[in-house]
């Protein structure tokens, strides 16, 4: 059986190749790893770092991209889980519910089956509480730690929910997370189903994203579901993403009740908990993740990217632009690091990062293209314009004089980028975010098919309609 070689330029793992001894993407330098994970005793999360170009002009500043690639099993190992009956540590879940009007009929039925279905995933020890909002907020049913007695006495509190009124959807968050809190556990859920717009109360979205930050810092996650086609995707996209939960759009009423037991199931099967990299950078070096739902912080060649929760059977990836200083003609430059989490047994747990290398080379001569790894180039093309789509849909909400703007800076950008793949390739990639932009300005439902996707591909959400 070959061996297993690591280049530690790009960072592809491979077999062994016949002959000479380079990588077979980029021509750089091999050396043999063990195992294909590399990982540190009891670690089972495997994670793979990668470079978009090994190559970069000596005398001027750079960018680069790391591209980070994070597996999760779909069974954390026996020795690894929570020592609970269940396999898992206790949750706290509240349902926060749109009440307001345009709810009335399906919606409201199927948001009712829906938590019917989601509480009877809840294990005892878990915490329920379930928050309405309308015109007005209520705590229809108090933080309790669950049990099966309860189901009735839950059962009867839905079916005294009426629908009727406008939205005040940060308040029902705010009273949701406050509930949520209230009986805190290893892990905390609030998910907010919404069909409409926030107005009342407060409507700015980047004040509400405050609030959710600020929830997301006291361990809780928020998540949100919306439906139909009259709700505000950057609103939901803003929250779930500085609540670093996930956003679903729902097409049809009849979706609600899989993605909210779905998304209860990402939270109670999580294989890595507090999920952060840690990455050594060469001297004078920053890093930037492309999507915001992952604070960074950095500073004496170091960078800690927090990535939060992971749920299990996961491939995300993780974009980072990496800005080099200006480096003397055939310096060599490294990126390394781990990626660490706890287990849902409470272990603390660690997965090296494999090396990654850039070699500077005279200035006169260097040709964009010198040294590109296509493959890992076309990723990160991906999850840019994936986050480009997020970024504008945000400034249009905020601002449409913004949007314009930050749309024009994202276009000009990604073409450069694409320029890494030929002319004739950011020819086409621009015209496609284009087309999309245009699409999403012309029509609410395309805007959330476009934002439910570039949403679906950075955060690597699940479509538990099809299941």
């Amino acid at each position: 059986m070959p061996k297993l070689m690591r280049c530690q330029y790009c960072g592809l793992l491979q077999d062994e190749p016949v002959g000479v001894k380079s990588c077979v993407r980029c021509g750089g330098e091999l050396v043999y790893e063990s195992a294909p994970s590399s990982t540190s005793a009891g670690s089972y999360v495997l994670a793979q770092m990668e470079l978009d170009q090994v190559i970069a002009p000596a005398g001027q500043n750079v960018d680069r991209y790391l591209l980070v690639t994070i597996r999760t099993p779909s069974q954390v190992p026996a020795e690894q889980s929570a020592v609970t009956q269940s396999g898992r540590p206790p949750l706290s879940y509240c349902a926060i519910l749109d009440v307001s009007g345009s709810m009335h009929g399906d919606k409201l039925q199927y948001a009712k089956d829906a938590i019917r279905h989601a509480i009877k995933c809840l294990h005892d020890d878990d915490a329920f509480s379930l928050v309405t909002f309308s015109n007005d907020v209520r705590s229809v049913y108090e933080p309790q730690i669950f049990n099966k007695n309860l189901l009735k006495t839950i059962e009867s509190t839905l079916l005294e929910i009426t629908a009727g009124g406008m939205t005040a959807l940060c308040d029902g968050m705010l009273l949701g997370i406050k509930k949520a809190l209230k009986i805190k556990q290893p892990s905390n859920l609030a998910l907010i189903l919404s069909d409409g717009q926030a107005n009342v109360g407060e409507t700015d979205i980047e004040r509400i994203g405050s609030h959710a930050l600020k929830a997301r810092q006291k361990g809780l996650v928020l998540s949100t579901l919306g439906v139909g086609m009259d709700y505000n995707e950057a609103l939901m996209t803003e929250i779930a993403t500085q609540g670093g939960g996930r956003f679903y759009h729902l097409q049809d009423a009849a979706q609600i009740p899989a993605f909210m037991t779905g998304e209860l199931g990402e939270v109670a099967n999580l294989a890595a908990r507090g999920a952060q990299l840690e990455l050594i950078l060469p001297p004078g070096s920053t890093v930037m993740p492309l999507s915001s739902a992952y604070p960074t912080q950095q500073g004496d060649g170091k960078a800690s990217i927090l990535l939060g929760d992971i749920p299990s059977d996961v491939e995300l990836e993780v974009p980072i632009r990496l800005t080099l200083p200006a480096q003397a003609i055939s310096k060599k430059v490294h990126v390394e690091g781990s990626l660490s989490y706890h287990s849902p047994a409470g272990n603390h747990l660690n997965t090296p990062l494999n090396r990654v290398t850039v070699r500077f080379v005279e200035h006169v001569g260097f040709n964009l293209r010198d040294g590109v790894v296509t493959p890992v180039v076309e990723r990160v093309l991906s999850q840019m314009k994936a986050s480009d789509i997020l970024r504008v849909s945000r400034a249009f909400a905020l601002n449409p004089q913004k949007g314009e703007q930050e749309m024009s800076f994202g276009l000009d950008q990604m073409r450069q980028y694409a320029a890494k793949l030929g002319e004739e390739k950011a020819e086409y990639e621009t015209k496609d975010v284009e087309e999309k932009f245009a699409a999403m300005r012309a029509s609410p439902a395309m805007s959330k098919m476009h934002v439910s996707a570039a949403f679906a591909q950075t955060r690597s959400t699940k479509d538990f309609f099809k299941k």
